[in-house]
């Protein structure tokens, strides 16, 4: 498939011809007394495996909880259409029409219900539509992004109600799926500054902690089209790290990145250290994905904004098959 066979909302639906597919939503929240959240909704398929996790991060109250599932594709009970942007996982769902996006996620006390709208239009990555992972025939996967929407909804606590507003990151991906060779996992960024660009990058961890030559980005102005980005235009330094208490594993924690083509120079840190998922009873993958802050310049001017961060391959080697 190439460029020109994308469309939408036809390809925001599934794609049976793909043995692994994911639709990503991550997002920054505030409630009526300015207390910031952050969330990760995410629905996977796995050949006939349908596997979901959440994620919610209280600022304010330095809390991070997740939940995850896991269930075999069945219609009613874990499923995703072709067409059309809607897949669900028990009482997790998500679903498109006409731009707008509706979420809901329950759980043990809690449900929230979001109303995402699309403020930018969706933007493909990599070369010729094409988001390569390796060298390898089936190390590539057809990646698009809608870098910002405006979201309202609310959080339900037990019997307490919170109205929020604030914005969102939607990714889909789908392909032949696998770990390329010699690569270690991956580190993941989605960063929605306040001038209205975006920038999307990834970096592919060689054994040595390097990046390979498949790591890449694209950056989104506010007014233009999105830019291809090769490693080499971008510098990524970590400027200070994490160990987490419950797996050992230690993890980056704050970085200092550079978009040259962009003018761009910005760091990015956490809003919460601990931010990691174990998800030993659905993907089996142990990842740090967590919100985070952006503050820097860009054209030499003062630049701020939010981002979502996705480490993995830090506590142990990925499963094969998840990939950016």
């Amino acid at each position: 498939m190439n460029r020109s066979d994308i469309s939408f909302p036809r390809d925001h639906g599934a794609h049976s011809d793909a043995a692994i597919e994911w639709w990503y939503y991550t997002g920054h929240l505030r409630d009526s007394a300015k207390r910031e959240y952050g969330f990760e909704l995410t629905f996977f398929r796995v050949r006939d495996l349908a596997l979901a996790h959440f994620a919610w991060t209280d600022v304010a109250r330095k809390k991070f909880r997740y939940e995850e599932k896991a269930h075999l594709v069945l219609p009613g009970i874990a499923d995703a259409e072709a067409g059309r942007l809607s897949v669900s996982n028990e009482n997790w769902s998500a679903r498109e029409s006409d731009g707008i996006h509706r979420l809901h996620a329950a759980g043990r006390d809690w449900e929230l219900t979001l109303t995402l709208t699309a403020a930018a239009p969706p933007a493909l990555h990599g070369e010729a539509g094409i988001s390569r992972k390796g060298p390898g025939e089936a190390d590539y996967s057809h990646y698009v992004s809608i870098p910002r929407l405006s979201a309202s909804g609310t959080m339900r606590t037990g019997k307490a109600s919170e109205a929020l507003t604030g914005t969102a990151w939607f990714d889909h991906e789908w392909g032949p799926g696998g770990m390329p060779a010699g690569v270690s996992g991956w580190d993941w960024f989605g960063i929605q500054l306040d001038d209205g660009s975006e920038l999307m990058l990834y970096r592919m961890r060689a054994k040595d902690g390097n990046a390979t030559p498949f790591s890449s980005g694209t950056w989104i102005p506010k007014d233009g089209p999105p830019r291809f980005l090769r490693w080499s235009e971008v510098s990524l330094k970590e400027t200070a790290t994490w160990k987490s208490p419950k797996t050992g594993a230690r993890y980056p924690s704050a970085w200092r990145i550079g978009v040259a083509p962009a003018a761009l120079d910005i760091a990015v840190a956490p809003v919460l250290p601990d931010q990691e998922l174990v998800t030993e009873q659905s993907t089996g993958v142990i990842y740090w994905e967590g919100a985070c802050r952006v503050e820097g310049t860009r054209q030499g001017r003062a630049v701020t904004g939010r981002a979502y961060a996705e480490l993995t391959g830090y506590a142990r080697p990925d499963v094969p098959g998840f990939a950016p």
